[in-house]
């Protein structure tokens, strides 16, 4: 019989080449760090002239390669697969370097492999201990120093020495450790890979000087995502064929873990960040998360924008609030934000007063005095001739403004203003107070623009009045009210 496959090693060679040669190291060092009992690693990258590069990296593990086949069989089953807390997942890491090589060996416990220009042939040499990978590699010196650096970013497992070119890799220390529930891969009783969730540690690092951050599988680089943490899941994480790109909703999971664990770490330019507002509008935001976000970025004085009461978003605003707008945050972000219940709309925090509210006593009319008449007639002539509007003029007790104005009726509190109030000559506090009233014929929000500039021009109005009719402030020209039955 024939294989179904034969695998031309110069094609695949072909693909595995525009990856550069960041990742070749990586492929060797996690089958080396998954050795059983190991606990020293060492890698050499030397120039070995003609443009070739030598690579050897070789590890202590008692055991060895298990099953020496699998040093050159494409995809066959791994013991890896069922172990989430293992890095190999397709037995194809060290295939993909082989393709690079010139000549290659490897020698574990089991036996050795040659590869050369004449193929594979198998020696019963074998090691007292460990494994041993050395390749001849088509690398010229900018690709091997390529590899060496991209190595040094590597997190190497507690209780593993690893010596690359004789420095050991750099045991950093994470900002924050915390467990959490994470998509990973595991393979069933057939060995078919199926997602599932599972409890995993995760440890948050400071990128270093000039580097983006960078998610990690279990100290392995997978992806640069420019986030502010350089990020080590302790378990496989869900990613791409090739194994250098994160699936998008395993990165969303994982950023909004992140916040919910260390939303007091995220620095004040990161806030607006694409990764932290990712975060803020998934499902699983912690309201403890969403609030420390949402109170750092905007203070603590925020209301959202209320259409139901616009003049309270200008009296927030006068009193130091940030009124958020719709467009601060998408339809996700807001039901976060609101389920925390930090934010408020601005009409319950600064609410615009109410005259005719329901809570205390009615509204009750006063049967006006002849002082309060005449003032009466004043009003309504005053406002046809300065607005052209015709109103109607009520006497209140009971109510929660000194005066009133909507619907075209103008109502002055008897309460507070007082019947002696009315009495005497015209007075500038009585004018003020119908200017101010009649304002709002044109705007009911006391805080815009469009009601001052009524205020500015009814003024000018009412001194253009006094000048060419000066009768019309005279309150002894208007009569007794006629028009209004009240009780007393």
């Amino acid at each position: 019989m024939t294989a179904w496959f034969d695998v031309s090693k110069e094609g695949l060679s072909k693909l595995v080449a525009r990856r550069g040669s960041h990742w070749i190291l990586g492929e060797l060092l996690q089958n080396a760090w998954d050795a059983p009992g190991v606990t020293m690693v060492t890698v050499s990258v030397e120039p070995a002239g003609r443009g070739l590069t030598e690579i050897v990296v070789e590890d202590d593990s008692p055991v060895g390669f298990s099953n020496l086949t699998h040093a050159f069989t494409l995809f066959a089953e791994s013991g890896k697969k069922g172990d989430p807390s293992q890095r190999g997942r397709f037995n194809l890491g060290e295939k993909l370097v082989l393709s690079l090589c010139n000549e290659a060996e490897i020698a574990t416990t089991t036996g050795t492999v040659h590869f050369g220009p004449e193929g594979r042939r198998n020696s019963r040499s074998k090691r007292a201990k460990g494994t041993a990978f050395r390749g001849l590699m088509r690398l010229n010196k900018v690709q091997a120093e390529d590899a060496v650096r991209a190595v040094r970013r590597f997190i190497p497992p507690q209780g593993i020495r690893t010596l690359v070119n004789g420095v050991e890799l750099e045991r950093r220390v994470p900002v924050r450790t915390f467990e959490c529930t994470l998509p990973t891969e595991i393979a069933d009783e057939e060995g078919v890979l199926k997602r599932t969730k599972r409890k995993v540690e995760v440890n948050l690092y400071q990128p270093p000087e000039g580097m983006p951050g960078t998610v990690f599988e279990m100290g392995i680089p997978v992806n640069e995502t420019g986030d502010q943490f350089d990020v080590d899941v302790g378990q496989k994480v869900p990613q791409s064929f090739e194994r250098d790109s994160l699936l998008p909703s395993f990165l969303r999971d994982l950023r909004v873990a992140i916040l919910n664990n260390a939303a007091e770490l995220v620095e004040e330019k990161e806030l607006a960040s694409d990764w932290v507002t990712q975060a803020l509008g998934t499902d699983g935001a912690a309201p403890e998360a969403v609030s420390s976000v949402v109170t750092r970025r905007f203070g603590e004085k925020v209301v959202t924008f209320d259409v139901n009461d616009r003049e309270a978003n200008d009296r927030a605003i006068a009193q130091g609030y940030v009124v958020l707008h719709g467009s601060t945050f998408n339809k996700e972000q807001w039901n976060n934000v609101k389920a925390a219940g930090i934010v408020k709309p601005a009409g319950q925090v600064t609410p615009t007063p109410k005259p005719f509210s329901p809570e205390g006593k009615p509204a009750e009319l006063v049967a006006p005095t002849p002082a309060m008449a005449r003032f009466e007639g004043f009003v309504r002539a005053f406002c046809l001739a300065a607005a052209k509007v015709e109103v109607k003029v009520s006497y209140l007790k009971w109510f929660n403004a000194t005066a009133a104005y909507g619907e075209r009726n103008m109502s002055f509190n008897v309460t507070k203003l007082g019947k002696a109030w009315f009495e005497g000559p015209l007075r500038q506090d009585q004018i003020d107070l119908v200017i101010h009233e009649l304002g709002h014929e044109y705007e009911s929000n006391h805080l815009s623009t469009k009601y001052n500039d009524a205020l500015t021009r009814l003024g000018a109005k009412a001194v253009m009045l006094a000048l060419e009719n000066p009768g019309l402030f005279d309150l002894s020209r208007y009569g007794a009210r006629q028009d209004m039955k009240v009780s007393a």
